[in-house]
């Protein structure tokens, strides 16, 4: 039995937690377990770099539980990546960051992906995180619909929409061959944008998800030599803190 902690990390959410646990459980495959489960402390939302950093100690806490509890592999379920270096030095299982993994699988599918996402804040994480992980020669663009993560669930009609005419966009005026939903609470959407434009469409929910399943059926974690154990020091955190 396979088991795979996906944590959004962020204050809960109920339906969005409903939907990523219904779109994960249909891409599940037999023998393989997941728990969803989000912050008790931390932003509502992700959106720029000072919601990544305020989430990151809970997110390690998190990460940690995980792997104490059994679990073969963490998906830190925002395409931020937040926290994602240090959850990776501090346990010895599998943790994927959304981004880096969607990323990795856009560049195996044509020339050049766009990323899709929520707000123009958001767009200097995504050029940022194309250029450490290797990927900004592949990047086309960065779009963004102008609607905050918050109100994904609410408007999905509207997301929908905006998503296939940022896409058009995206491989009309920007080079585009692939695209990329730049927020996990897109998750389920990607088919209906693929069916739209008739390119690739890569779910950031789903596939991270699918990617660390293929790491732990591989017996693969993360090279100590890029992320290495912490040092034992003196270290204040809060109670219950990892």
């Amino acid at each position: 039995m396979v088991k795979v902690y996906v944590l959004l990390p962020i204050l809960r959410d109920e339906k969005l937690e409903e939907t990523t646990i219904r779109e994960i459980a249909s891409a599940a495959p037999p023998g393989v377990e997941f728990k969803v489960e989000s912050l008790e402390y931390g932003p509502a939302s992700i959106e720029t770099m000072y919601d990544e950093e305020l989430a990151a100690p809970w997110i390690l806490e998190k990460v940690k539980k995980a792997e104490n509890e059994g679990y073969d592999a963490v998906v830190i379920d925002c395409m931020g990546d937040p926290a994602l270096s240090g959850a990776r030095e501090i346990v010895d299982i599998p943790v994927i960051g959304p981004c880096q993994a969607t990323m990795a699988l856009a560049s195996t599918l044509g020339e050049k992906f766009s990323v899709v996402t929520v707000l123009e804040s958001a767009v200097p994480i995504f050029l940022k995180k194309a250029k450490e992980y290797g990927y900004d020669h592949l990047m086309a663009s960065v779009r963004y619909m102008d609607v905050p993560v918050r109100e994904l669930e609410k408007r999905k009609d509207a997301v929908r929409d905006a998503l296939i005419k940022e896409s058009l966009k995206a491989v009309k005026e920007d080079g585009a061959d692939t695209i990329i939903l730049g927020c996990t609470g897109m998750i389920g959407m990607a088919k209906a944008i693929q069916d739209s434009i008739g390119l690739p469409v890569v779910d950031a929910g789903v596939a991270p998800f699918k990617y660390a399943l293929m790491l732990v059926e591989l017996g693969l974690q993360h090279s100590r030599k890029v992320y290495p154990r912490p040092l034992e020091k003196v270290r204040r955190i809060p109670k219950g803190g990892t």
